[in-house]
């Protein structure tokens, strides 16, 4: 009988609770389910990123010629496929080529182009940029966990000053101290405590991962724009 009492405990301080009180608990409840789709839509997708990240410099990471970027873009998977297109596209422009035609070259004749310094830089800006959309379509809802983050425990705290407010509001109208008659309204009131904690506790933790392998994700980034300038002025530079 105990352990039913204790069970059902939750439920008897939501059914405690007024309207006001049952409103925010059950937004905290939506919420809560919203951080948690978050986190976990965003984990599959790093988890996605981070796999094609390392399957590629298994195929290429040794590599020391341009040419190679050019043999193995098909197989090449999420941002870094998009990365390394702003940089084949930004090289046709240099090139003043069509990239379709300039990629059936390259599989047909060997990669052959030269670049001087300004063009260069133009092929890295391009490619940087392409870092950046990357970056920021990582970082998407990110500040919308950051938020529930912080704004969850205040939305508990609302909800329990409201709470015992009520009770003692109550007590004051019966005119008299009866530990009996305010103990069901502040069981309600430190619910919304309770949950708004369930809810930034995992919200917390779920967001200072998620930043974390952003932050990773983002030097692989830019470590493989970096390597493939590199293959470029080394190999093939205007005097």
């Amino acid at each position: 009988m105990h352990i039913v009492i204790s069970l059902a405990s939750p439920f008897y301080a939501f059914q405690q609770s007024d309207l006001l009180g049952r409103l925010i608990v059950l937004l905290l409840i939506t919420i809560s389910i919203l951080a948690w789709t978050i986190i976990i839509d965003k984990w599959l997708y790093l988890k996605s990123i981070n796999s094609d990240c390392n399957g590629f410099w298994l195929q290429i990471g040794k590599s020391r010629i341009p040419q190679d970027l050019f043999k193995y873009f098909d197989r090449i998977k999420g941002p870094l496929k998009q990365i390394t297109l702003r940089g084949f596209k930004a090289i046709a422009l240099t090139q003043q080529q069509d990239f379709d035609s300039m990629i059936a070259g390259v599989s047909q004749d060997g990669f052959t182009y030269m670049f001087s310094k300004d063009e260069i830089d133009l092929i890295h800006s391009s490619m940087l940029e392409g870092v950046d959309v990357e970056i920021h379509k990582m970082e998407e809802n990110l500040g919308l966990l950051g938020s529930i983050v912080s704004v969850s425990p205040f939305i508990g705290l609302l909800g329990t000053v409201w709470g015992v407010m009520m009770a003692f509001t109550g007590m004051a109208v019966k005119g008299k101290a009866d530990i009996n008659a305010i103990a069901p309204g502040v069981s309600g009131a430190l619910l919304t405590t309770v949950v708004a904690l369930l809810v930034a506790i995992p919200s917390l933790v779920g967001y200072n991962q998620l930043s974390y392998s952003i932050k990773i994700s983002s030097r692989k980034f830019e470590h493989f724009t970096e390597e493939v300038i590199n293959l470029l002025k080394i190999n093939h530079q205007k005097s």
